[in-house]
C-alpha cells in the first residue's frame, strides 16, 4: 500500500495528468483482463499452485467470443467463451489433483495444449467481429466508468468475500497452509485445490470475453506473454507463492502498482522495453522481501516435488 501511494505521487508530481479522470479510467479499462485473471490465479497461489495456463485460456476464450459472436447474439458468444475457460480449468483441476501431476508441468502442459487448440480454430487468423452490441461490454461506459472497470470492481468484491467469509476461502487457506493436516482435519484437499484451478479458469474465460469486446476481434497470439503480467500482480500484492497466505485485496494493490508504474512510463515517453526490466526487478524484490519461503517454494515445483506442505 505504501509502495502504490509513493509510486501515485511520485508520478502526479512528474507529470499531472496521471490523476485525471479520463486517463484513470482509461488504466481501469486496460488493465482489466489482467486483473480479473488475478483473483483466480490468487486462490490458486494461495493452495500453493501454480497456473501457467491462463495466458492461453484466455486467448482460446477470446477466439471463442469472437468466432461464435460473428454470427450468434453476445449473450451466446459469451456464454460459450467463459464456458471454454471453465473446462480447461476443471481439466487442470483434474490433472494436479487426481492425477497428481506437478502443478508446473501441469499447466504449462496444458498451455501448449490450449495454445494449439487456439492456432488450430484460428488458422492463425484474427476474428473480426462487426456486430455493434458485441463491444458493449469492452467499450460503453456509465457516467464514465468503463463497463469492463464496473465488472473488475463488483467481481474483486466478490471473490474478496468469498475468500474471507465462506468455509471454501478458508478451506483454501488451510490446504495452502499445510495440506496433510488439512486432509487430517477432514477437509476435501482434492476438491478445494481442484475448484481453486476451475475459478483460475473460468476467470481467464472472462477476461478473454473482456478483451474481445474491448478489440471487437481476437486471434491466437493474444496472452502470450500476459502471465508473467498476471503472477506479477499476485506476488508483488503480497500473496504467498508458498501458499497459505494472501488475500484479494493484495492483488488489487498489486494490479494498482503495476498499472501505475506502465502508464507512468507512457505519460513520461520511457521506452516500453524498460517495462520487463522493471517488472523482473519487482518480481525478484517480491519474493525476496515479501515471501522468503516463495523462492524455495518455486524451486520445489520447478522439481518436480510439489508442495513443501
Amino acid at each position: 500500500m505504501i509502495a502504490l501511494v509513493v509510486l501515485v505521487i511520485a508520478i502526479s508530481v512528474a507529470q499531472p495528468s496521471f490523476l485525471s479522470f479520463p486517463n484513470q479510467m482509461n488504466i481501469l479499462s486496460q488493465w482489466a483482463p489482467v486483473a480479473i485473471m488475478g483473483i483466480g490465479m490468487t486462490y490458486v497461489v494461495i493452495t500453493g499452485g501454480f497456473d501457467l495456463s491462463v495466458g492461453a485460456t484466455y486467448a482460446l476464450a477470446a477466439v471463442v467470443a469472437a468466432a461464435i459472436g460473428q454470427s450468434q447474439p453476445p449473450v451466446v458468444a459469451f456464454s460459450a467463451a467463459i464456458a471454454a475457460g471453465l473446462v480447461v480449468g476443471v481439466v487442470n483441476g483434474f490433472i494436479v489433483t487426481a492425477l497428481r501431476v506437478n502443478p508446473f508441468i501441469a499447466t504449462l502442459g496444458t498451455s501448449l495444449v490450449v495454445g494449439g487448440i487456439t492456432l488450430a480454430i484460428t488458422g492463425n487468423k484474427a476474428f473480426i467481429v462487426a456486430f455493434e452490441p458485441f463491444t458493449a461490454l469492452g467499450r460503453d461506459r456509465l457516467a464514465g466508468v468503463p463497463y469492463s472497470g464496473i465488472l473488475v470492481i463488483v467481481l474483486f468484491v466478490i471473490a474478496g468475500l468469498v475468500l474471507a467469509y465462506t468455509s471454501w476461502g478458508q478451506s483454501v487457506y488451510a490446504v495452502g497452509g499445510n495440506l496433510e493436516a488439512s486432509r487430517l482435519a477432514g477437509i476435501r484437499t482434492s476438491g478445494v485445490v481442484g475448484s481453486a484451478y476451475a475459478i483460475a479458469g473460468l476467470t481467464a474465460g472472462v477476461a478473454g470475453v473482456v478483451t474481445a469486446s474491448q478489440l471487437s476481434s481476437a486471434q491466437a497470439s493474444l496472452g502470450a506473454t500476459l502471465v508473467f503480467d498476471v503472477l506479477t500482480v499476485v506476488i508483488v500484492g503480497g500473496t504467498a507463492l508458498s501458499g497459505g497466505r494472501g488475500a484479494i485485496w493484495r492483488t488489487a494493490v498489486g494490479v494498482g502498482i503495476l498499472a501505475t508504474l506502465q502508464n507512468g512510463f507512457n505519460l513520461l515517453d520511457i521506452d516500453a522495453y524498460y517495462q520487463d526490466v522493471i517488472k523482473g526487478v519487482i518480481i525478484i524484490a517480491a519474493l525476496a522481501t515479501l515471501d522468503r519461503g516463495g523462492a524455495r517454494h518455486l524451486r520445489r515445483l520447478l522439481a518436480g516435488r510439489g508442495p513443501s506442505h
